[in-house]
């Protein structure tokens, strides 16, 4: 796994990074169903979405991942573990084998490279000086835990499109936000967000949502995209498994003597 998987990890926190008995459904000779939607506030889609956020203190679980981008494309499995508003923790593996471990606080990036028996400490502020993009631990919370990510001060406005409802924002901000969700359920299939200025466009999509204890929901399916002239575009889909909530578990991160501490993180 190169660096820049990590990079793109970090890159989605710049941008952030119930059921309609109302609704009918008609089924189509092909079998396929299609909702006639009933026109819906942004407050009360808002409050939907909101309702259906997941907020635990504790998130752990599996995850198998490919990223691509215009040079390379590349597979290898994590492990997460994510304290709310504390600590985000990564071991990656390629190949059964220990390659990195990453933790993240709300100021700090530590990674330790197993392969090349080095490690780097950097500022969130790094993220901002290497890519020109504000890092922000809020943000890739947010993002690993499936939650929609809300702007300030962004006017949304709800229409219908394609069997979903639609949430979109006005000019009157520099990132422009969409939302769509599911039209029976609420549940959110997809965002995005567009930097007017630097051209560049981060979209997520969200989807095979499981109930993984009592009534808390998980998407265990993501697609994360950035489009940018700035960076050149990449891909990741990310498929989670054995995932827990509200479970501690220890967060195990410590550097070997033996290990050189290199000061150009992702340096070659």
């Amino acid at each position: 796994m190169q660096y820049k998987t990590i990079y793109f990890l970090l890159l989605l926190s710049s941008f952030f990074f119930l059921t309609a008995c109302s609704t009918k459904q008609l089924v189509q000779a092909d079998g396929t169903t299609v909702v006639d939607l009933k026109k819906r506030s942004s407050k009360y889609l808002l409050k939907k979405m909101k309702a259906k956020e997941l907020e635990v203190e504790w998130l752990s679980a599996k995850a198998r991942i490919t990223y691509k981008d215009e040079a390379e494309t590349t597979k290898f499995n994590a492990n997460i573990r994510m304290r709310k508003d504390s600590v985000i923790w990564m071991n990656i593996k390629k190949l059964s084998v220990e390659a990195f471990r990453v933790l993240i606080t709300q100021d700090s990036i530590y990674i330790i490279d197993r392969l090349k028996k080095k490690y780097y400490i950097h500022g969130l502020d790094f993220v901002e000086e290497k890519f020109n993009f504000p890092g922000q631990f809020q943000a890739l919370q947010t993002a690993i835990l499936g939650n929609p990510y809300f702007f300030d001060k962004q006017k949304l406005t709800a229409d219908i499109a394609d069997q979903q409802y639609q949430l979109t924002s006005g000019p009157e901000i520099r990132t422009r936000s969409k939302y769509l969700l599911n039209g029976l359920d609420y549940s959110l299939e997809s965002m995005s967000f567009f930097d007017v200025e630097r051209d560049r466009k981060l979209g997520i999509d969200l989807s095979n949502y499981l109930a993984v204890v009592d009534d808390l929901i998980f998407p265990h399916k993501r697609t994360y995209t950035v489009e940018s002239e700035e960076t050149g575009d990449a891909k990741i889909d990310m498929k989670f498994s054995k995932v827990e909530l509200n479970v501690p578990k220890n967060i195990l991160f410590s550097v070997s003597d033996r290990y050189e501490r290199v000061v150009d993180f992702g340096g070659r």
